[in-house]
């Protein structure tokens, strides 16, 4: 479900087009400075979620970046397309020959320049884009564009850096609790629910659209259901294979103590060689999960329940904090 997994980019250029994207995204994009960038929610009226990624400001145009498999780029067009009444706007999703390849760089000071130290986004001939940013695991830089200017983006990063597989892209959102729009988050969830308000919403800015409904969650002060990064052990070693394990524990219930279902797994991926794994999933606040179990009726015992790379053993700590 997950396979492919690249970041897809929209274009937006024009002279409003920093003020247009402020109004459509759950962070504050207008007075965003050329080479910073910011995860944001598109949401509708309701505050369900449409799309989600980070939003880059370069000198002559907007990018937004959204990690999804084909196609995610083009929903999130065709939303905001409805919205351009006089505006000067307009926006277009780059081939997919262009999506962004993900690396995480070493963490090693001696070996990241002054240009990979530092958070933003730096654009490249071509419409090409080089976009660092920080997750649990480290610190990761897209490059994107034409084959050539790919390249050249690839020779200049630091020795060390680490191309991303299909494999360790899940690896390594599901340590970040990076959710993917039509997977772990749907148009059935709030934005509030994905639990990236930190990183993703500002409370400061003015009126957009969604902003009503999740002020009022805000003022509320908790969501029932949120996204959660489930590490569980007691998984059978000899599916441990990369596709395997994630099509076999996909779905699965999340249970509490009192056999109550609190959730689904909505991606998953087992370490291989190991009975351990780690996935992803939306899961009711009211208990904490304390098994998993396949729809064939194997199970395996949830380990530790945390946000991003926090894992809180025995306790939700998202249950008091929201």
């Amino acid at each position: 479900m997950t396979a492919g997994l690249q970041f897809q980019r929209l274009l937006v250029t024009g002279r409003d087009r920093a003020r247009f994207l402020h109004n459509f995204c759950t962070n504050a994009v207008r007075e965003l400075p050329p080479g910073r960038s910011v995860e944001a929610f598109f949401v509708d009226v309701k505050a369900r979620v449409l799309a989600h990624g980070y939003v880059l400001a370069l000198p002559e145009r907007h990018e937004v970046h959204v990690l999804g498999a084909a196609g995610a780029a083009d929903v999130l067009l065709r939303h905001l397309d409805r919205y351009i009444i006089t505006e000067d706007v307009q926006l277009r999703c780059v081939g997919a020959d262009q999506q962004g390849q993900l690396w995480l760089l070493p963490d090693s000071s001696a070996h990241v320049s002054a240009r990979f130290s530092e958070t933003g986004c730096e654009a490249l001939p071509d419409e090409g884009v080089r976009h660092v940013f920080r997750w649990s695991v480290g610190t990761m830089c897209v490059v994107a564009g034409i084959g050539e200017v790919v390249a050249g983006a690839v020779a200049a990063l630091p020795p060390g850096a680490v191309a991303g597989s299909a494999r360790q892209i899940e690896s390594w959102r599901i340590d970040e609790c990076f959710p993917v729009v039509g997977v772990d988050v749907t148009e059935q969830h709030l934005a509030p629910e994905a639990d990236r308000n930190v990183q993703s919403v500002s409370y400061q800015k003015g009126c957009y659209l969604g902003q009503e409904p999740i002020a009022r969650i805000d003022a509320l002060g908790h969501v029932n259901r949120a996204l959660r990064r489930i590490c569980v052990t007691g998984l059978d070693v000899s599916e441990s294979a990369a596709a395997s394990a994630a099509e076999l524990w996909r779905g699965a219930e999340l249970r509490g103590a009192d056999g109550v279902v609190l959730g689904q797994f909505s991606s998953f991926q087992q370490q291989a060689g190991t009975d351990r794994g780690a996935g992803l999933a939306m899961v009711r606040l009211s208990a904490v999960p304390v098994s998993v179990v396949r729809a064939d009726g194997v199970g395996c015992v949830v380990q530790s329940v945390g946000r991003a790379a926090e894992t809180v053993g025995g306790a939700l700590r998202g249950a008091e904090a929201n």
